[in-house]
């Protein structure tokens, strides 16, 4: 009895200790994100950190890598084999509408290039750009097939994205590749009629062109 009972004891031990282990080993790799430490997550990544594995809020490494400004630790993290372009974190957002919402052009084009998805159901990276007014991004994205009228998760398009950021170049943009600033969502709203609510006539005088 008593040896059973000393073997349970170690054997909780082991496990407290291994759970400590892997505590401690998770900080330190978001630590390293959060810092752009790219040795330490190269180190981490060759002892077989999972580079998909999502965080305690949801966020993978190469989207919080993102939104912690470590675009070393990113580019790191694009390379990797294992990793996966177009994962979701807990907001269904991918690591390409990240990228378009700071309108980093060029890494965006590059994880096109290595597959990430231009297109996909509900919010797309073009909504994400188009709402941020990012002009250069929203004219590289439909330059790679994004959709100019895909209609968001409640019917928004990406003309009417581009109508909140208040960017004249930005609605230009997507009307010259043939959006329709008179596609309503599902409040029955359009392009026009939000550039009307947000005070914004020269908008408005340019849809109707």
């Amino acid at each position: 009895m008593r040896i059973s009972k000393l073997k349970s004891s170690l054997l909780v031990g082991a496990m407290f200790v291994t759970m400590t282990s892997f505590a401690n080993t998770s900080i330190s790799w978001w630590n390293d994100i959060k810092n752009n430490r790219v040795s330490s997550v190269k180190a981490a990544i060759a002892k077989g950190r999972d580079v998909n594995a999502l965080n305690q809020n949801g966020q993978p490494p190469i989207m919080q890598a993102i939104r912690d400004k470590s675009m070393d630790v990113f580019d790191l993290l694009v390379r990797d084999p294992n990793i996966n372009l177009n994962i979701e974190n807990i907001n269904n957002e991918t690591p390409l509408m990240y990228l378009a919402i700071i309108g980093d052009v060029r890494r965006a084009e590059g994880l096109i290039f290595r597959g990430a998805d231009v297109n996909r159901l509900g919010w797309a990276p073009l909504h994400y750009a188009a709402s941020m007014g990012h002009v250069d991004m929203i004219n590289m994205l439909l330059a790679n097939g994004a959709f100019p009228n895909a209609p968001a998760a409640e019917g928004s398009s990406p003309i009417y994205m581009a109508v909140t950021s208040k960017n004249p170049q930005a609605v230009k943009a997507l009307l010259a590749a043939g959006a329709d600033p008179r596609a309503v969502n599902q409040l029955g709203k359009n392009a026009i009629d939000l550039a009307r609510e947000l005070k914004q006539p020269g908008l408005v005088e340019i849809m109707l062109r």
